[in-house]
């Protein structure tokens, strides 16, 4: 019965997705091929297999999952959503030091969902992604962190403290003392905001790129295995992702020390 369970769950695209999709609220079959692309036929075997495998049953026109079919998507959503997220980009995945997250997040990588790898061409390798300058001018609560120095972060920061726009903001130490020394008019205005945060770690606190989330968006940028920052990101735009990234970033938030 254990294999069988596993190879029902596993082995069908349809069989496994349907199960997500009752995890949220039962379905009608109509529902349930809309979520679906096959034939009705195709569709209905696999429901049939569900049904047969006691992981869902039928009640009036509705199709729910049964009690052991919860017991067992609540065990097995996570890893299903991690090897969505990993498989999908998985030459990337397989090239990145990820010894940045912690172990908690690490197993609910998952949910970041969909991921778009973006890489900038020579012309804008320094430059954030389109995506992301274009919702730090729509959002009214931004948490940032960079590792290395983004020639457009003081400009864009220092227009977000002018607009009091709510963010907190934490930089390498070396990053920062660039900032402060370098971009004097912006650093003020950052400091000068009542809704601003700056906050400084030590340079080999945190071992990411950056890590951005927005009202609408996260982007997550990593070292590569050989400690090379190779300016490829992360776009993710999934609620789940966004709430992945602020749990990250209070976790960095605790490393970090304030500029008062």
């Amino acid at each position: 019965m254990k294999a069988e369970l596993i190879s029902t769950v596993f082995l069908s695209e349809k069989r496994k997705n349907t199960l997500l999709m009752l995890m949220d609220k039962p379905a009608t079959i109509d529902e349930i091929k809309d979520s679906l692309t096959g034939t009705t036929s195709a569709i209905m075997a696999q429901v049939k297999i569900l049904i047969e495998q006691g992981l869902i049953e039928q009640k009036s026109d509705e199709y729910r999952l049964t009690y052991i079919g919860r017991i067992i998507l609540k065990k097995t959503k996570p890893l299903i959503e991690a090897l969505s997220v990993l498989e999908e980009n998985k030459e990337y995945w397989e090239s990145r030091d990820m010894c940045a997250i912690p172990e908690d997040l690490l197993d609910r990588i998952g949910e970041l969902g969909k991921v778009i790898v973006h890489e900038s061409d020579l012309n804008h390798l320094f430059e954030p992604p389109k995506e992301l300058c274009l919702s730090l001018k729509q959002s009214v609560k931004v948490s940032t962190f960079y590792s290395y120095f983004c020639p457009t972060c003081p400009y864009n920061y220092a227009e977000l403290s002018r607009k009091e726009v709510n963010f907190d903001l934490i930089l390498t130490r070396s990053v920062y003392t660039r900032l402060k020394e370098e971009y004097t008019d912006q650093y003020n205005a950052m400091m000068e905001s009542h809704n601003s945060n700056l906050f400084v770690c030590n340079d080999d606190a945190i071992r990411l790129g950056a890590l951005s989330i927005t009202d609408n968006m996260m982007l997550l940028s990593f070292f590569n295995t050989q400690r090379i920052f190779d300016h490829k990101k992360l776009l993710c735009f999934d609620e789940s992702a966004r709430l992945w990234g602020k749990d990250l970033f209070a976790h960095y938030k605790q490393m970090a020390e304030k500029v008062k």
